[in-house]
């Protein structure tokens, strides 16, 4: 040491400072390298979890969506059989309906008949009581007329020739009286069965009603 000069002695410590000056500052780089590269190692270590979270939750939300879609399937076909069995019980209905229109139609054809049998026949009851009348006031005159007959003989001819004739109207009356009758005998019974009909395909409507609501429910 006595035989180096201070001033190289000065010159290497001012060296060696500025080295380890010079380190440290790598050393810092170093470390805030390595705290970079740890951070970013962690960043990944997370975003992989993530990863590997998100494909497990895929999986499963796959096969979520695969047995929700055999649900829908499912149901599908049953909403399909439903709507097939619906039409089929509409279709049932409108036939049911359609028919019990035309028995009402019928039914009122008929009642509009038996109205008008049932005025005839009150026609023909005032014509015949009328008649009847008419007989009996020809049956006085028949007795005036025989109380004259020794009197009138001509005339007692014509007046029986006369009474003869209103028998006969009144025979054919009381025929078509008794033609008219018939007939509205037999409306009221073509009526009644028409009811029974009517009352069956009610009954008939309401049976499809509540099998179309069974097999909906």
């Amino acid at each position: 040491s006595a035989g180096v000069p201070s001033t190289i002695i000065q010159r290497q410590r001012r060296e060696l400072h500025l080295l380890m000056a010079e380190l440290k500052d790598r050393e810092t780089e170093l470390n805030a390298m390595a705290a970079s590269h740890l951070k970013q190692h962690h960043a990944w270590e997370q975003y992989r979890q993530r990863v590997l979270t998100l494909e497990q939750n895929c999986a499963r939300l796959d096969e979520e969506v695969q047995m929700r879609n055999e649900v829908i399937r499912v149901l599908t076909k049953h909403v399909r059989v439903v709507e097939t069995r619906e039409k089929e019980a509409q279709k049932e209905l409108d036939e049911a309906r359609q028919q019990i229109c035309e028995l009402e139609k019928e039914q009122q054809h008929i009642s509009e008949k038996s109205q008008d049998f049932q005025e005839k026949n009150q026609s023909l009851n005032s014509t015949v009581m009328a008649l009847s009348t008419q007989v009996g006031s020809l049956q006085v005159r028949e007795e005036e007329l025989s109380s004259m007959l020794k009197l009138k003989d001509q005339d007692v001819a014509k007046a029986s020739s006369y009474i003869l004739d209103l028998s006969g109207r009144l025979q054919d009356l009381e025929t078509s009286l008794k033609e008219s009758r018939s007939q509205e005998s037999k409306l009221l019974k073509d009526l009644q069965e028409n009811k029974v009909s009517y009352k069956e395909a009610r009954h008939e409507v309401t049976q499809l009603k509540n099998l179309g609501l069974a097999g909906v429910t």
